[in-house]
């Protein structure tokens, strides 16, 4: 009998996997230029992470599939990350720290689809409200850059990765007190890779683009915006204010995917994609920040929502968490590629990088009208 209810359970899970991305995503790369890291090497150290998991992400949604033990799956996978988060902090060379970095990469990410497709599961039970569960991953996540952005001035410079470490600890925990569900007949289709529908399809190749003109984002804004003259408190804030908005969208996510459907949410995270890079590359005076942060809520969050909802309602019987983890897989393609790129283009035109940034958004959101379509 579990301790915790299965809506406690969950959400805590996604608040340890989502409150190590809030200290990763601003602070790492700080991190690494406090390493020593280049533009250049700190966007090749953003992407090994996302090339590893070009293997690990689709073989680790079949893992769980296969087991159909989504609880003993999450464990393990919380506990590798954070074994290799510790190896990254202690690695005595660059080198070392790389490849601790891509063995935490193997573990991390593809927790998400495994504990997405569990509570799009629980959700069909009638236990849990997607987003009301998963909207703790988000306040999580600002808890984060503000834990960041307070604390680590005052901290070793290694705090960074340490606090990654506890939240997959957290995540470990959380995971324990979920209720473990009993191994579905293995058929021969549940054996094999899903089949995937020509409109799931199309739907995950738009997703994948909306959320890799993130990359420029990602890899560069704190460093962007510590140029500029911003705090590392300031930073956090401005992380925190687009997971503000994010947090409020996954507060009536049900209500909003009902009334859009998911097809045209990718189709607004592409929009919204437009309109934000495309203000970020003219160098928007500072004042305007907060504004283009709050466009989160549609870049990351409606493409996010999307593609969930999209799988759920489209993926075979049984294969849920497979899919899940190919159309993660998909973005993690794109968004290695659109990191690697992300680099070279800062170094040569700065800000207006983003341009680039905004042109993946756009490609996504056409492609993601022609699901609509269908």
């Amino acid at each position: 009998m579990p301790v915790l209810a299965p809506r406690h359970a969950i959400s805590l899970a996604y608040a340890g996997l989502f409150f190590g991305i809030g200290i990763y995503l601003p602070f790492f790369p700080v991190w690494l230029e406090g390493r020593g890291f280049d533009a250049a090497m700190i966007a090749y150290a953003l992407a090994v992470p996302f090339g590893v998991r070009l293997f690990t992400m689709p073989l680790g949604g079949l893992a769980a599939d296969r087991s159909g033990r989504p609880r003993a799956t999450l464990i393990v996978y919380a506990l590798m990350t954070a074994l290799a988060f510790c190896a990254v902090a202690l690695a005595p060379s660059a080198a070392l720290m790389l490849v601790a970095l891509a063995v935490a990469a193997s573990f991390w990410q593809p927790s998400l689809p495994v504990l997405d497709a569990y509570t799009v599961a629980r959700r069909a039970e009638g236990l849990v409200d997607y987003g009301r569960v998963r909207v703790w991953g988000s306040l999580s996540f600002i808890v984060g850059n503000f834990a960041g952005g307070f604390l680590l001035g005052g901290l070793p410079g290694d705090a960074v990765v340490w606090f990654i470490v506890a939240g997959s600890l957290m995540a470990a925990l959380a995971a324990l007190a979920l209720d473990e569900v009993e191994p579905a007949p293995r058929t021969a289709a549940a054996r094999g890779w899903p089949k995937v529908s020509a409109v799931l399809a199309v739907a995950i190749i738009a997703a994948a683009l909306v959320q890799s003109s993130h990359a420029t984002l990602y890899a560069f804004a704190s460093l962007s915006w510590r140029a500029q003259g911003l705090s590392d408190a300031m930073i956090g804030t401005m992380w925190a204010t687009g997971v503000i908005a994010e947090v409020v969208l996954f507060r009536y996510a049900t209500r909003v995917t009902r009334a859009f459907g998911p097809a045209l949410l990718l189709a607004i995270g592409g929009l919204g994609g437009v309109i934000r890079f495309g203000a970020m590359s003219l160098d928007a005076p500072l004042v305007l920040l907060p504004v283009l942060q709050v466009l989160h809520a549609a870049t990351f969050g409606c493409t996010y929502l999307g593609t969930v909802e999209m799988v759920a309602r489209h993926a075979p019987a049984g294969r849920g968490t497979a899919v899940q983890a190919l159309a993660a897989w998909a973005t993690t393609i794109a968004m290695a590629l659109a990191t690697l790129a992300s680099g070279p283009l800062w170094q040569a035109y700065g800000a207006h990088a983003f341009l680039f940034s905004a042109a993946l958004a756009g490609a996504g959101g056409i492609i993601a009208l022609l699901a609509a379509r269908r």
